[in-house]
Parts: structure tokens; C-alpha cells; sequence
């Protein structure tokens, strides 16, 4: 399983990066591989979580905005901490328990503490990754009782961040398999439009800005309706095209036949 982290230290010169973390402890910068949408539709300075298949056959769980008490830079900003765990497809049920620790609200700050732990302040890059601590986190979560298996809903929902939610999101994932198909499956996140989620087609998606106190099914013919709102687009897009070239080989028609009725003349 490849993982990847970001934060930044104490002083002005260690900003943000990420770093990935070699099964030798070894450290280099290196961006880990999430999609342009993901990056999109979540807020990451707010507490993410977002579960994405790849095409390749990998599973991606990304965590930002976590942030640990009294980690602050040198001028008391928060410290956020994101870290991103990919592995194949039989990494499923481990990621999926990281993901259930990171949604249900009782055990956000025991997961915030054991983040807290692996990322110590300090090193070349202002932070570092304790190796055996994050073998540690991720052997308890092979360990302790594994996620069900039983087949999903694959009717897409979308619901406001909050606790219940959340929970609900959480047994869920405990029970239940992810969706086969690739893409981004969930997103937990802060001040997301609703039409930028449903529209992007997530499985599972839930944000601050979204009103319902409780999960509303996006139907397929909202689907329909997507996808022939982008045609007849992409259409009146071409038909502007087409327009323009048709006056630009008008203009040069006009233009050859002016030159040549000049020349005769001379």
C-alpha cells in the first residue's frame, strides 16, 4: 500500500507538502494520485474524506483537514495533517475501517490523536513520518473485525455533513461493499455546492452546504437531464464554431475576389 502525507512545520521555510513514505521508512516529496474532480469537489482546508476507485485497479482514501490540538506554525495558524492511503482493490476492507474511524464523530478525535502520533513536527521538511507507527495504524485496522461484504445500493445519494449523516455513512461502509465501478465513490466535505456533487455523480457525497437533514436519492432522470443539458451545450458550442468559420471563409472569399478584381484593373 503506497501512503502519502501532508502538512508542513513549524518555521516560515517549511511549508506544505506531501511526502510518500517507502516500506524502508525513506521519505521523498511526492504527489499522491488524486484526480483533478477530487480535488474539485472537496474543501480541503475543512475535514475531507473522500474514497475514489482508479482505473488501474487501486483504491485511494484520502483524510484532510485534520488538525491535532496545540500544533501550530509560528504564527499560531493551525497545522492541518492529510494523509492518503492507496492500495489495490483487496485493500478494500482495511480502508474502508480507516474510513468508518474517520466518519464516525465518538472516534474522530481518538483517529485525529493516532495521526497526531505518526506525523511528528521536526526532520528536513519541517515533519516527518514515523514508518513503524504507521504500519502499527494500519495492521490495527487489518486486524480488528472486517467490513461486511454484502453488495451495495448503487443509487446515488447526496445529504448535509453532519453527524448523523456521517454515522449513517459509517455503518454503511461497515457493512457494505464499495461500488465497482471506477470513479469517485464518496465525498465528505465542507462548503460544496449541491448542484457540484450530484452533478459530478458521486455514490456517496455529503456537504455543509447542502440543506435536507436526511439522504435525497439523485435519479437517474436528473441523470438524463445532465447529460442532454452538456449535449445540447456541447451542440450550440459547435454551432458557434461553425458560424465563425463560416464568416472567416466568407471574409477571404470577399477579400481573394476584391484582390483579383484589382489586379485585372491594373
Amino acid at each position: 500500500m503506497d501512503i502519502y502525507v501532508q502538512s508542513r512545520g513549524f518555521e516560515q521555510d517549511y511549508d506544505y507538502r506531501w511526502l510518500q513514505i517507502y516500506g524502508d521508512g525513506t521519505t521523498q516529496e511526492q504527489l499522491p494520485p488524486i484526480s483533478l474532480e477530487v480535488t474539485n469537489l472537496i474543501d480541503s482546508e475543512s475535514p475531507s474524506v473522500v474514497l475514489e476507485k482508479l482505473p488501474n485497479e487501486h483504491l485511494i482514501l484520502l483524510i484532510t483537514g485534520i488538525e491535532p490540538d496545540e500544533r501550530v506554525d509560528f504564527i499560531e495558524r493551525q497545522i492541518r495533517i492529510s494523509v492518503a492511503w492507496v492500495g489495490l482493490t483487496s485493500d478494500e476492507p482495511v480502508l474502508r475501517n480507516l474510513a468508518v474511524r474517520a466518519l464516525q464523530a465518538e472516534e474522530q478525535h481518538s483517529l485525529t490523536a493516532e495521526i497526531n502520533q505518526v506525523v511528528p513536527l521536526g526532520g528536513e521538511y519541517g515533519f516527518h513520518i514515523d514508518s513503524e507507527k504507521m504500519r502499527q495504524l494500519i495492521s490495527a485496522h487489518s486486524s480488528t473485525l472486517l467490513p461486511g461484504s454484502k453488495p451495495p445500493n448503487l443509487t446515488k445519494k447526496i445529504g448535509k455533513n453532519s453527524a448523523k449523516l456521517r454515522n449513517q455513512l459509517a455503518e454503511e461502509l461497515r457493512e457494505y461493499q464499495l461500488p465497482t465501478e471506477p470513479g469517485t465513490l464518496v465525498i465528505v466535505t465542507g462548503i460544496k455546492k449541491r448542484e457540484t456533487l450530484s452533478n459530478a455523480g458521486i455514490w456517496r457525497s455529503l456537504s455543509t452546504l447542502v440543506e435536507t437533514d436526511d439522504w435525497e436519492e439523485i435519479s437517474p432522470k436528473s441523470w438524463s437531464t445532465i447529460k442532454n443539458n452538456w449535449q445540447q451545450t456541447e451542440n450550440k458550442n459547435l454551432l458557434v464554431w461553425l458560424m465563425l468559420l463560416i464568416a472567416l471563409a466568407s471574409y477571404a472569399l470577399e477579400f481573394m475576389r476584391n484582390l483579383i478584381s484589382s489586379n485585372k484593373e491594373d
